[in-house]
């Protein structure tokens, strides 16, 4: 990324992107082999962990050793970190490396290896009338993105290219499958100048032509052997119509800021905010469709992971999805220890006790996460344990 930027799914695709040329090399039928692997014997497949790895700016997994990386189930890399999938997938057999691509918007120019991040380059998508104008005529760019020009995804001709070109590059390396970024279920990007096009002019339209998007293309991903899991725009509002429109055509899903907004420091989520994420959770994990629960902040900031796991083990159901927490300092490791805490397998359901604190137990512990506005006491672990407002503890076993 330039500058060493850290970024959001959205952010991290204003560097790469665009789509490969569809050449004879990737046109072929089936996964084209990466080189040899090692004969050394695999290592014996390990019980999911419910954590994954979102690494997206160059030098990540560089910060970020394949044995940390390999104890989750999965993770996300772009196009141009291919020539990492086999340690990856030595080290553990059952991780899921999936590719960034996205969805809705196309960049310029390429990354530096040539790759791109999203599923049609802007020359391509321009050639084929398919970038977004306003009544004059003019292109449209995103704002809080800038470099990003939105693309009509409604548009037949333009699903079928970029699930082309994205299935091209799947069969070149041994990738698992996509995260799609920015399913849109709203116009929730502004624009320069606060444009409006008039292909998609409302969010009705940004909607019905995402749901064309996913209907044909998530399942020619999956047709061909691979995961489709797209990064969706919903709020307390919208996730359960979404999710039950749209879950029926994906592998799974992904959410960004599961217990807090932004990429720094910033108010844990309590009250309405946080419910609803945690039933969007526990609706996925009744249903077995796995989903990616992202929280972005400081390697430092202790308290936001711990919430972040805790939050997220209050409803996993021991085998589906992960909680992803990304550290926003260009240096830090993508695997910070208190965000991926094990404590084995679900042992019980979720109770709330105490004036609101939800427990959950586990084979190798206990969760406790306290999102009201008071400290309360708790009696856990054969003791009283204080819970400030919005924290939480993961207790291990002795």
């Amino acid at each position: 990324m330039p500058g060493g930027a850290r970024t959001s799914l959205r952010a991290a695709s204003t560097v790469v992107l665009s789509a490969v040329a569809l050449v004879a090399a990737l046109g072929c039928a089936g996964r084209l082999a990466d080189p040899p692997l090692s004969t050394a014997p695999a290592p014996p497949a390990q019980r999911p962990s419910g954590t994954g790895t979102v690494a997206l700016d160059w030098g990540d997994l560089d910060r970020t050793p394949v044995e940390a990386v390999a104890r989750g189930d999965y993770v996300v890399v772009q196009s141009w970190e291919h020539q990492r999938l086999r340690a990856l997938h030595q080290a553990n057999p059952r991780l899921r490396v999936l590719v960034y691509k996205d969805v809705s918007a196309v960049v310029r120019e390429p990354h530096e290896s040539g790759l791109f991040a999203t599923g049609v380059s802007h020359a391509q998508a321009k050639r084929r009338g398919w970038l977004l104008t306003d009544e004059r005529g003019r292109v449209l760019e995103w704002s809080d993105w800038r470099g990003l020009y939105p693309v009509d995804v409604g548009r037949r001709a333009y699903q079928d290219a970029w699930v082309a070109n994205v299935l091209a590059e799947l069969r070149r390396h041994s990738w698992d499958g996509v995260l799609l970024d920015d399913t849109l279920t709203t116009l929730s990007h502004p624009t320069v100048g606060d444009r409006v096009s008039t292909q998609l002019p409302t969010d009705e339209a940004m909607y019905t032509a995402t749901d064309s998007f996913l209907s044909r293309v998530a399942p020619r991903l999956r047709g061909a052997g691979y995961l489709a899991v797209p990064n969706v725009t919903v709020d307390r509002e919208t996730w359960r119509s979404t999710l039950a429109d749209w879950s029926r055509h994906v592998s799974g899903w992904e959410n960004e800021y599961f217990v807090k907004w932004g990429l720094g420091p910033g108010p844990r989520f309590g009250g309405a905010d946080w419910r609803w994420k945690v039933r969007m959770a526990a609706w996925c994990a009744r249903r077995r469709v796995p989903l990616l629960a992202v929280t972005y902040g400081s390697r430092r900031d202790r308290t936001a992971q711990v919430y972040h796991r805790a939050t997220w083990l209050l409803t996993w159901n021991g085998a589906t999805g992960a909680s992803v927490y990304v550290p926003q300092e260009p240096a830090a490791s993508h695997r910070q220890p208190r965000a991926n805490v094990p404590l084995g397998r679900p042992s019980g359901p979720r109770r709330v006790v105490a004036g609101g604190v939800h427990r959950r137990a586990y084979t190798g512990g206990t969760v406790l996460v306290n999102p009201t506005a008071r400290t309360r006491e708790v009696p856990a672990a054969g003791r009283v344990v204080r819970l400030a407002p919005r924290t939480a503890l993961v207790l291990r076993a002795q």
